[in-house]
């Protein structure tokens, strides 16, 4: 259906730039959601701006500045609002006036986490970012990541580093904590709990200051110095070394680290990615509990295909067709059926190991010569099996379900610079392997990229481009398949995908023309608004 004049050429501002009302109706996100992302966003800047004396109060706290010291919060204009958190730098001045350190106290968005929908999950990003810094900290500490300086789960209560209380307090706390490693309990972490007398309404976490002279984004250098070998080997070595020193202690699960109101740290959250939070932020149900850890690996792939599916049943968008929804359904009941041939049987229990699942350019940050200097954004790091620690998909500027004929020579020649820095790291560490015999690490990551392994698990954690991934680099390895045309696999197989698939695809189909009807009535009434204040 074609859009009404009145709001044909209404113009509607969203946190990544403007859209029309076609452009919303073409996006696979719910823009029912996104639309309103702008005003509430607007909402939160109000709130913390009118709260700026809480901020500073709560810093100056944190940090034990004496009279001699005082916080100033940097202008609202640049403060930067990232996809998950808002980012305000906290300046630290002497008597004068002049700067002495910076630091950063960034607030998740609830906006684009699904607080409001699945109330915890602001609390849930905090508790896995806290514990995962504290745990590189104590085992990784050749993993470059900013200090962490403080934290709240709600605002009220705090943690700081230990080392950074008064002499008597450290003192006491050390004699209780002994006490309580004499009656087995579990061991707190290095930081202390306390109380906020600044009471904000959301948790945060306080981080130094990246300076420019420290390093910068890779994302600022990469496309006109992308091209050079040598920092491309700085690059790859620096990757492979934090991957593999995240990878030399094995863990007993899959899932996230989180921290308990005691400050007891512990591997008991789900395997928190932004997928979950994305897609619980549109109301999705992702079916994995914040509880839910993982022995092996099946039922954890089985649970991220089900997150798909899910999203196929209550996203009132997910499909444009009849034909489309078969499709799709086809697809998942694929994926679902060829899963036994990218599991290794060996590595099905394990070893896990944390991984740092947005590993992308935003978040490194490098010197000149791209040594890196800095990983952030810890609050997706999950402890995963080794088969889904995979090459970076970026590195030649495609999206991974992009990387189709000439593209895919060129990310295999990529890839393979890649894996060669990776499997010198690793033979560093492991002096006495034979020439000619790979390292371990190395090996799995070789057999999964020559198996498909690489697109099937990276299909698992994109919800875009699955369908797309499962036709180009999956159907293909099955040629007896293959050889047939499309058409005929997804009308043969999409019952297979549920019991009830007939009766799912015609109730998405009344979903889709209620989605377009409530998009349309949205944006007429946003053109009403903008008549009555131009009057």
């Amino acid at each position: 259906m074609p859009a009404t004049p009145s709001c044909a050429n209404l113009t509607w501002k969203t946190i990544y730039g403007e859209t029309t009302l076609q452009e919303a109706l073409l996006e696979e996100h719910n823009m029912l959601h996104e639309l309103k992302y702008w005003q509430k966003r607007e909402d939160l800047l109000r709130y913390l701006e009118d709260h700026t004396n809480d901020i500073e109060a709560t810093v100056s706290h944190l940090l034990a500045l004496d009279k001699t010291k005082q916080c100033r919060v940097e202008p609202v204009d640049l403060w930067r609002h990232g996809s998950f958190n808002m980012c305000i730098s906290i300046h630290v001045t002497d008597r004068r006036g002049q700067q002495r350190e910076r630091f950063i106290i960034r607030f998740p968005l609830p906006y684009k986490i699904g607080e409001e929908t699945f109330p915890g999950n602001a609390d849930e990003k905090l508790r896995c970012e806290a514990a995962t810094y504290i745990w590189i900290g104590q085992n990784c500490p050749d993993v470059p990541i900013p200090r962490l300086l403080g934290f709240s789960f709600d605002g009220m209560q705090y943690f700081i580093p230990l080392d950074k209380a008064p002499w008597y307090t450290r003192w006491t706390e050390y004699i209780r904590r002994y006490f309580r490693s004499l009656f087995g309990h579990a061991p707190l972490s290095p930081y202390l709990r306390g109380r906020n007398p600044s009471r904000l309404k959301y948790g945060f976490l306080l981080i130094s200051y990246i300076e420019r002279h420290d390093g910068v984004m890779l994302l600022e250098t990469w496309e006109d110095q992308q091209h050079d070998k040598a920092k491309r080997t700085n690059l790859f070595r620096g990757l492979s070394q934090i991957m593999l020193s995240l990878s030399r202690i094995p863990l007993p699960r899959i899932g996230s680290f989180t921290l308990d109101d005691q400050g007891v740290l512990s591997l008991t959250n789900r395997p928190l990615t932004l997928r979950l939070h994305e897609l619980e932020n549109e109301g999705v149900p992702t079916g994995i509990a914040r509880s839910d850890t993982y022995t092996s690996i099946e039922p954890y792939t089985l649970d991220l295909l089900g997150y798909h599916e899910s999203l196929l049943r209550h996203r009132p968008n997910s499909i444009n067709s009849k034909l489309d929804c078969e499709a799709q359904m086809a697809v998942l009941a694929g994926m679902r059926a060829v899963l036994p041939h990218f599991i290794e049987r060996g590595l099905r229990n394990g070893p896990f190991q944390l991984t740092l699942t947005d590993f992308s350019r935003a978040n490194i940050y490098v010197d000149k010569d791209w040594h890196i200097k800095f990983i952030i954004d810890l609050e997706w790091a999950c402890s995963l099996p080794v088969q889904m620690q995979n090459t970076p998909y970026w590195l030649t500027n495609r999206g991974v379900d992009q990387l189709q004929g000439d593209d895919f020579t060129e990310y295999k020649d990529m890839h393979d610079e890649f894996m060669e820095a990776f499997e010198k790291e690793e033979r560093l560490q492991h002096t006495g392997l034979p020439e000619g015999v790979n390292a371990p690490h190395a090996r799995v990551m070789r057999r999964s990229w020559d198996s498909g392994g690489f697109f099937y698990f990276h299909a698992l954690d994109t919800t875009v481009g699955l369908f797309n991934l499962f036709w180009q680099h999956i159907w293909p390895r099955f040629p007896h398949l293959s050889k047939e045309p499309e058409e005929a696999f997804e009308e043969a197989v999409f019952p297979f995908w549920s019991f009830d698939a007939q009766s799912v695809a015609a109730a998405k189909l009344k979903d889709r023309e209620e989605y377009e009807a409530d998009l349309r009535a949205l944006f007429e009434a946003h053109g009403e608004e903008q008549k009555v204040s131009d009057t």
